[in-house]
C-alpha cells in the first residue's frame, strides 16, 4: 500500500480533526521493527467490548489513541481486521472489573461490575484503529501506561505503551489527577519499561489537542 493510500485509509478513523490529521502524518511513516511484547498483567478481562469511546464518562484529561498495526517484515504491510484490545486505569489508578485492588485509599465504590476504560476495535484496511479515552493515572510501582492485546488469526501479542514523563508531569498537575499525588515511579524506574533497549518502540508520540492530547504509535507484529 503506498503512502497516499495509507493516509486516505487512516483518514477514516472517527476521531477529532486534529487527532486524525496529525495521527495520519505520524503513522504514514512506517516503523516495522518488531514491537517488544510485555506481560499481560493482572487486570485483563476478555470482554470483546467493541467500541471507540472507552471513557464511560470517567473524569480526566481527554486522550485520543491512534494506532497502526503492521507486519514486522520488509514489506511493512498493514494488518487489517486485527482485533485490538486496550485497557488502562482511571485518573486515580483504578482498573474496572476488579475488587480489592484499589490503590487510591479514598476509593470505596465497587468496580467489579464496571467496564470503564476497556474496549476492542478492528483495524481498517491500512491497519489503523483509534480510541477515545482519558490520560491514565498511576499506581504503586508503575509509570503510566496503556495495555494492548492484538489478535490476528491464531496469533496473539500483548504489550504496553508508555507516555513521555514531561507530558505526564503536566497532566498530573491538573484535576482529578492531583487528588492522587506523589507518583512513585517514572519511565526511568519502571521495572517493565526499563529492560527494553529501544524505548521508542513502546512510546506514544504525543501532541496537544485542545484541552487534551492525541497519542500515536505503530505496533509491528510477526503473523507467520
Amino acid at each position: 500500500m503506498n503512502r497516499r493510500k495509507v493516509v486516505g485509509a487512516l483518514g477514516g478513523l472517527a476521531l477529532g480533526t486534529v487527532a486524525s490529521a496529525w495521527g495520519r502524518r505520524v503513522l504514514a511513516q512506517p516503523v516495522c521493527t518488531l514491537t517488544p511484547e510485555q506481560i499481560e498483567g493482572p487486570f485483563y478481562l476478555d470482554q470483546a467490548r467493541i467500541r471507540e469511546d472507552i471513557s464511560e464518562g470517567k473524569p480526566g484529561v481527554p486522550l485520543s489513541l491512534v494506532l497502526r498495526v503492521l507486519e514486522s517484515s520488509a514489506s511493512c504491510a498493514p494488518i487489517s481486521r486485527a482485533a485490538v484490545d486496550v485497557w488502562q486505569c482511571d485518573a486515580l489508578g483504578i482498573y474496572s472489573g476488579y475488587e480489592g485492588v484499589a490503590i487510591e485509599p479514598r476509593h470505596i465504590e465497587p468496580v467489579d461490575d464496571k467496564t470503564f476504560l476497556r474496549g476492542t476495535r478492528l483495524t481498517d484496511a491500512a491497519g489503523g484503529v483509534g480510541f477515545r479515552t482519558i490520560y491514565p493515572g498511576w499506581y504503586l510501582g508503575r509509570t503510566p501506561h496503556v495495555h494492548l492485546k492484538l489478535r490476528v488469526g491464531t496469533k496473539v501479542a500483548t504489550t504496553q505503551l508508555y507516555f513521555p514523563d514531561e507530558v505526564t508531569n503536566a497532566v498530573y498537575a491538573r484535576a482529578p489527577y492531583n487528588r492522587h499525588p506523589n507518583r512513585d515511579t517514572t519511565n526511568a524506574t519502571d521495572r517493565f519499561l526499563g529492560p527494553i533497549a529501544d524505548k521508542s518502540l513502546v512510546m506514544w508520540a504525543m501532541k496537544r489537542d485542545g484541552d487534551g492530547y492525541v497519542a500515536a504509535a505503530t505496533i509491528a507484529l510477526r503473523t507467520s
